[in-house]
């Protein structure tokens, strides 16, 4: 069976070499000749494996501690299906794990069956409602539960692995430079407004929004709300100067292109190459090149790259990038919360160098897309503290099970009084 074979080696290069999910998913499509629905169940398969990973790993590695990696993923393949899926044929996906299983070690049918009767994968030795028990029920690193529980509480913690769990909302930035949003809601009723926010929308239509008639006219396009509110609270004088440090590819020129038709007057550094090129890319297709000037350094180099200081800098550094939990269905694997303290260390630095190159009276920005208070108030609060010409307008932390839910947090600060 083509579609369970693809389906193992997409698992394997996920799971094992780390390979990005969409990337291993464009290799392997690319070098095979598949009809779309093919593409369909794989995808589903491998997508469906990497939801329910921690707790199906567990299991199986339970039950068969000396199986071979290749005969775990087959053996995942097989639950998946019979449990979710259901568009392999199951006797094949059986015979597959059955070839990695030792004498005296259960069939892949009494494997399996019990979890289909009782319709639940977490171990009954797993205390209800303990962070090993949420760990495995919403497929996140148990690290990451307990310290969501110890920072935002059991109930908002709760709420966020509950949300990571279904899919995000689609919400979408209107380009009120093409079209304004009375005639945007009047003219796709499909799209809803969002109280008391002007500019953005929540798509409700059938259709992937990727294939509408405002994506493709480039009326609308996917942003998470925290870009938007954040440049609403600050101000950008773009005659005066806007600077822009970032160390991982998003979506901040898109806001831009929503607010102006041209830009001008924009310095964008980027610490590697990776971003440099996405955001050319970005300015070439939208005719934005001229009016941006972009580096490659590192935070301790900024200072280099911005001539004079400007009226406003938006500060972007790498994070845990949490909001990617619910987004990618592999993110868990990738992210090692060992990593954090120097994650922090970073935004430090970062912030601490942009902080130097703002005019009197100009604002500074720092936006990450986390929930994690050590990288986004507390580094805020730490900064004010030591730097008292600089005073908060406004921070805001935004949560997955809100109505237009992301995990993105925003800071802006100004420097001098509020009243100046």
């Amino acid at each position: 069976m083509v579609q369970q074979t693809l389906a193992k080696e997409l698992l394997i290069k996920i799971i094992y070499e780390r390979v990005p999910f969409s990337l291993a998913l464009k290799s392997v499509f690319k070098h095979n000749n598949l009809v779309r629905d093919d593409k369909i169940v794989i995808s589903a398969i491998v997508g469906c494996v990497l939801r329910h990973y921690l707790v199906m790993n567990r299991i199986v590695q339970t039950t068969y501690p000396d199986m071979e990696n290749e005969g775990v993923i087959l053996m995942l393949i097989a639950l998946s299906n019979a449990l979710f899926i259901k568009k392999l044929d199951q006797a094949e996906c059986n015979k597959a794990a059955a070839a990695f299983i030792k004498e005296g070690e259960p069939s892949v049918e009494n494997f399996i069956t019990p979890y289909m009767d009782e319709r639940k994968l977490v171990p009954n030795d797993i205390e209800i409602g303990s962070y090993d028990f949420l760990s495995y029920r919403y497929n996140t690193p148990v690290n990451i539960v307990r310290m969501w529980h110890k920072q935002f509480g059991h109930i908002s913690a709760n709420k966020i692995l509950r949300a990571n769990s279904r899919p995000a909302p689609v919400v979408v930035r209107i380009n009120n430079t093409l079209i304004r949003d009375d005639d945007f809601f009047e003219k796709y009723p499909e799209f809803e407004r969002v109280e008391n926010i002007n500019g953005v929308a929540l798509y409700k239509g059938d259709q992937k929004f990727k294939n509408h008639l405002v994506n493709e006219k480039h009326l609308a396009f996917p942003l998470p709300l925290a870009f938007k509110e954040m440049l609403d609270v600050g101000e950008v004088d773009l005659l005066r100067g806007l600077a822009i440090y970032c160390e991982y590819p998003n979506d901040i020129f898109s806001e831009f292109m929503a607010r102006y038709a041209t830009l001008t007057n924009v310095e964008f550094i980027a610490n590697n190459i990776n971003t440099v090129n996405n955001v050319k890319n970005f300015l070439a297709k939208n005719n934005f090149l001229k009016g941006v000037n972009v580096y490659e350094a590192q935070a301790t180099s900024i200072i280099t790259c911005v001539s004079k200081s400007v009226h406003t800098f938006i500060v972007m550094p790498d994070n845990s990038h949490l909001n990617l939990l619910q987004l990618l269905p592999d993110y868990f694997l990738r992210f090692d919360l060992e990593k954090l303290d120097e994650l922090i260390a970073n935004q430090r630095v970062a912030l601490e160098e942009a902080a130097g190159q703002v005019e009197e009276g100009g604002y500074l920005m720092y936006l990450v897309d986390t929930i994690s208070k050590k990288e986004s108030s507390a580094i805020v609060n730490d900064f004010l503290n030591e730097h008292q010409e600089y005073v908060l307008i406004r921070d805001k932390q935004y949560f997955p099970y809100k109505r237009v839910g992301c995990s993105y947090y925003f800071a802006v600060m100004k420097k001098g009084s509020i009243d100046d």
